[in-house]
């Protein structure tokens, strides 16, 4: 990308839902852009008939609605047995869980022609999300008082609803196993299990 390429920013704040009658509900909300409002939405419950799934859901006006479901990891889904759907189109998801470079610990997601990379920077905290021309990173935001971090977007390239809602969904997916530290944590024979099915 050269110098002249646009570059602009965005932020999502977390949420918290809790009714008497319907199911908690959590994730993050902002404005993006001229893209408008979108909502991620998980349920933090735990349910038993979801046999142990967990599924985030992105909607908006101006996105397509987009699907990441996955085996339930601190209340989030995660990169175990997932599936990513916008529109209701599959994207085919790989992941090298062998990995011992950190650059190659990275996440492809391949849907309707597009090849991106999805990679943890800066220890984790930062998340950056690529394709030809086009990058978007998430990281922490402005902290308000006494516990809210929201989560800042920079976007750089000629971006459109697609790849904002491919990134943005990945906020509430729990993605420790693209670090080594959060793969030590975690059970890379479940991944590899998982991408092993898919190839059959």
């Amino acid at each position: 990308m050269d110098a002249n390429t646009e570059s602009w920013e965005f932020e999502l704040a977390p949420y918290s839902i809790s009714a008497k009658k319907e199911l908690p509900k959590a994730g993050v909300k902002g404005d993006v852009g001229h893209f408008g409002s979108v909502t991620v939405e998980r349920c933090p419950l735990y349910r038993p008939l979801e046999k142990g799934m967990e599924t985030a859901r992105l909607s908006g006006p101006a996105f397509p609605e987009t699907t990441f479901r996955g085996k339930r990891r601190s209340a989030r889904p995660s990169l175990f047995k997932a599936e990513l759907t916008l529109d209701g189109q599959h994207a085919e998801l790989h992941f090298n869980a062998r990995a011992l470079r950190k650059k190659d610990r990275a996440l492809g997601i391949e849907y309707e022609g597009r090849e991106y990379v999805y990679r943890a920077e800066e220890w984790g905290s930062v998340k950056v999300l690529t394709r030809a021309g086009v990058r978007i990173s998430m990281g922490p935001g402005r902290h308000v008082p006494p516990a809210t971090t929201f989560r800042a977007g920079t976007v750089t390239g000629p971006v459109d609803a697609v790849d904002l809602a491919i990134a943005i969904v990945l906020e509430e997916v729990d993605t420790e196993v693209l670090t080594l530290g959060g793969a030590a944590l975690s059970s890379p024979f479940a991944l590899m299990q998982h991408f092993s099915d898919r190839a059959e």
